[in-house]
């Protein structure tokens, strides 16, 4: 089941690095979201998306998450650790969807750690932990 979101509204990213397509699932703990990455998107290589870019789909969907809970009042962020990364294929082709999961670990709007996953065709082809931290739109850090 598809949730109506603005992604635009709730992501400082536009279109063909704004990668995820639509968010399937939410919860007080998890988000589930569809990626259809675009033809034109400046990660690709030699056509095909690489699999560390997954990490974006990651950070994305953990930004969709925490935007959510706060409704809406989330600032921009930006990943501020990464643990546990495992790329599991290195190259994903276009033609398939991208479903991100991101499970909410702890924290709040300014800091907030996630743990997901990113999968295509059900096969798990990326998980990491992260932790994502938001700035207001004045600061210099």
């Amino acid at each position: 089941m598809m949730h109506n979101v603005d992604l635009e509204s709730m992501l400082p990213h536009r279109k063909p690095m704004l990668m995820i397509s639509a968010v399937l699932e939410s919860s007080d703990e998890q988000l589930i979201a569809l990626s259809r990455i675009d033809a034109n998107n400046p990660l690709l290589q030699d056509g095909c998306f690489p699999g560390y870019g997954c990490l974006e789909l990651l950070a994305q969907a953990s930004g969709l998450f925490l935007g959510l809970k706060m409704q809406g009042e989330a600032e921009p962020g930006a990943i501020v650790s990464v643990r546990d990364m495992h790329i599991k294929k290195c190259s994903l082709a276009l033609d398939k969807d991208l479903y991100i999961e991101t499970n909410f670990l702890g924290g709040s709007g300014s800091a907030a750690m996630f743990q997901g996953v990113v999968r295509q065709s059900d096969e798990i082809v990326m998980q990491a932990s992260l932790t994502v931290s938001s700035f207001s739109q004045g600061d210099k850090r």
